[in-house]
């Protein structure tokens, strides 16, 4: 074989070489393993699942939860707070408030473009957060509850509202059964 057929192939053979060694390097970087596996079943006062959480915490490293074990409310304890950081940053955010009756619930901004949840009471659900408020009937007296949610589906607006409505839910039907609010 003549000397510059030879340097072509060499040529070629080294830049596929370079090619592959690049692309299996590629791979052995892992990928974060989902947030979600670090939290524990009963997170955010026992509200949700990790499985459903997961969206919203996307992957990370380091998982910290910030969270009373319930959310049972009244006039010495008027509110908790949950808050679920994936490396750092918020991933979830839950909180619930006790109010007195007649008080109403606070408006959201006009410049946020809200849906109703079907089904919760006062139920209202935007691109990064959720927000429900209902009166809890007990027979020792009534009050109010205002349940707010946060967090997002990396680059999935539409599904981000999706997780969150469904989350505002469970999150309601918790509230009503640890503050045992009647039907």
């Amino acid at each position: 074989m003549p000397a510059a057929a030879r340097t072509r192939t060499g040529t070629v053979v080294a830049a596929a070489l370079a090619a592959g060694v690049a692309l299996l390097s590629g791979c052995t970087e892992e990928e974060k393993p989902s947030a979600a596996t670090k939290v524990r079943p009963e997170t955010c006062f026992g509200a949700f699942t990790p499985a459903e959480l997961a969206p919203l915490l996307g992957r990370g490293d380091e998982v910290t939860v910030d969270s009373p074990y319930d959310m049972r409310l009244n006039a010495q304890r008027p509110g908790v707070i949950c808050n679920i950081y994936v490396d750092g940053k918020s991933g979830v955010f839950a909180q619930a408030k006790w109010q007195p009756v007649g008080r109403g619930f606070p408006q959201l901004p006009e410049t946020v473009k809200t849906e109703p949840i079907v089904g919760v009471e006062n139920g209202k659900v935007w691109g990064t957060g959720a927000a429900a408020g209902f009166t809890c009937e007990r027979p020792d007296g009534s009050f109010e509850l205002d349940l707010r949610l946060s967090g997002t589906v990396e680059g999935e607006r539409d599904e981000t509202r999706t997780v969150l409505a469904e989350l505002m839910k469970k999150y309601v039907d918790r509230a009503k059964q640890q503050n045992q609010c009647g039907p």
